[in-house]
């Protein structure tokens, strides 16, 4: 038996929200081409990349609204929020508690009006909770409390769901449901848990902006033409003209991107192999930095 949340408000707010990130990073964008290269450029290609990964958190976050679900057999209530699936073995669930009966509660995660994922502290014996609701105020949340942890959720019809629950107590679980988060696909990549490869991901793009504020800086004071001595071919300087240092970002953001995704790959399946090939999108930015510095130089 299958119980969805409402979830239009939600949805149109996280959806408003990813497309007005998205927004402010193609004018960012369009203005850092569009003004002469300098070195405060760079700043707004930096906040144009922040509000690109928050658009894309909220593109993530919004899709996990549209697939909430509460789900009840004999075994287990099954919360599903995107790749997050939480099993609740229906013989650990003690009580039902309308949420009109207690305050409006902080929430500490992903949470806005219409969608609320998170955790927070309960009074009146429910204790901690983890919120898997679309409620706008206290009068749409039910507490399913069990020994260890509680939930929170919305539901349109609380005592259809009470009734439901109960039920499926009477009819007696079939197998034994261990009461855990399942997470599949990408909630389940070790990288989200893996510190030092996440160290890895932010000292690459350190990299990447390090070579592109050298020759951004530069760049202005360069003359029209000059000798570019890299990459080297014989041991002849060549001349040419100084857009062609522009390449250099340009062919950075690409090495950065493809190594990231592949050791985002990669370290699911072997986690050394992840880190190589991170530190390797770390070594290609330095080498297009010396780059850089040899064609100048």
């Amino acid at each position: 038996m299958e119980f969805k949340p409402p979830r239009a408000l939600g949805t149109l707010v996280g959806g408003g929200i990813a497309a007005w990130c998205f927004v402010v990073t193609l004018a960012l964008v369009v203005r850092g081409i569009t003004y002469d290269v300098s070195l405060g450029i760079i700043s707004l290609y930096a906040v144009a990349t922040v509000f690109f990964f928050i658009g894309v958190l909220f593109v993530y976050w919004t899709y996990s609204l549209g697939t909430l679900r509460y789900t009840l057999d004999r075994n287990a209530l099954t919360i599903t929020w995107g790749d997050i699936r939480q099993l609740v073995p229906i013989s650990m669930i003690e009580r039902l508690v309308p949420g009109r009966e207690l305050s409006n509660p902080h929430i500490a995660g992903v949470s806005w009006l219409g969608h609320h994922v998170g955790k927070s502290e309960i009074e009146g014996g429910i204790g901690d909770t983890l919120f898997y609701s679309t409620h706008r105020s206290p009068e749409d949340l039910l507490y399913i409390v069990t020994p260890s942890q509680s939930y929170a959720i919305s539901v349109h019809d609380e005592v259809a769901f009470a009734e439901a629950v109960q039920a499926q107590q009477r009819a007696g679980s079939l197998v034994a449901v261990a009461q855990a988060p399942d997470r599949l696909y990408l909630a389940a990549q070790p990288f989200w848990e893996d510190r030092t490869a996440q160290l890895l991901a932010l000292a690459a793009f350190a990299a990447f902006f390090a070579m592109f504020g050298y020759v951004y800086q530069q760049y202005p004071d360069l003359p029209q033409s000059i000798a570019l001595s890299f990459p080297q071919l014989n041991g002849v300087t060549r001349v040419g003209d100084k857009s062609e240092l522009l390449k250099l970002p340009m062919t950075g953001i690409g090495i950065l991107l493809l190594n990231l995704g592949l050791g985002f790959a990669a370290h699911a399946w072997e986690r050394m192999v992840g880190y190589v090939l991170l530190l390797a999108a770390i070594g290609a930015q330095a080498m297009l930095l010396a780059a850089a510095i040899i064609a100048l130089n």
